[in-house]
């Protein structure tokens, strides 16, 4: 799923379950400025506040947010850790063997969280069992989003590479 940033910025990828607390605050994030308490963004999102806080804390153990001090404390977006429009932008920026090397990654990541959890997806995940946390879950959702970007991003490098090759034969 993606979201749309403000101002004409390019898409946001969306690691998380549609209509979720966390993927309705990930898309707010990736639309915002500046720093916002978490009553501010539950009101925006219309969840729970606490569910909110929560949620804030995952993303900022994750990197995604920064964690102002203060009463009450503010969260601001980590635009060095906020992915944006990845497919198109690794395409350009790794070679089709680096890629491959972070998908190879990603595919263990992912493969040992099913493993551990006996679960295809975090939504199989019964959290009431206790032994996962938030931010498991939060790790183990973007390392599938950050696989299928790197997917997307392969199948650019290799319509690339192909492109180039058929114009060079017609050369």
């Amino acid at each position: 799923m993606t979201g749309r940033s403000g101002k004409g910025a390019p898409p946001t990828e969306n690691p998380f379950a549609e209509g979720s607390t966390e993927a309705r605050l990930y898309e707010l994030l990736a639309r915002m400025e500046g720093e916002r308490t978490a009553a501010e963004l539950a009101a925006r999102i219309d969840r729970d506040r606490t569910a909110v806080r929560e949620t804030l804390e995952s993303f900022a153990a994750l990197g995604l947010v920064t964690e102002r001090a203060g009463s009450p404390a503010t969260y601001e977006r980590n635009d060095a850790q906020f992915p944006r429009d990845g497919a198109a932008a690794l395409a350009r920026e790794r070679s089709l063997e680096a890629l491959e090397a972070r998908m190879d990654t990603l595919v263990d990541r992912v493969w040992t969280y099913q493993r551990r959890y006996d679960a295809e997806t975090p939504i199989g995940v019964d959290v009431s069992a206790g032994d996962i946390t938030p931010a498991e879950l939060a790790d183990w959702e973007a390392a599938r989003a950050e696989l299928r970007c790197c997917e997307r991003a392969r199948r650019i490098r290799l319509r690339d590479v192909v492109s180039t090759v058929e114009s060079e034969e017609g050369l």
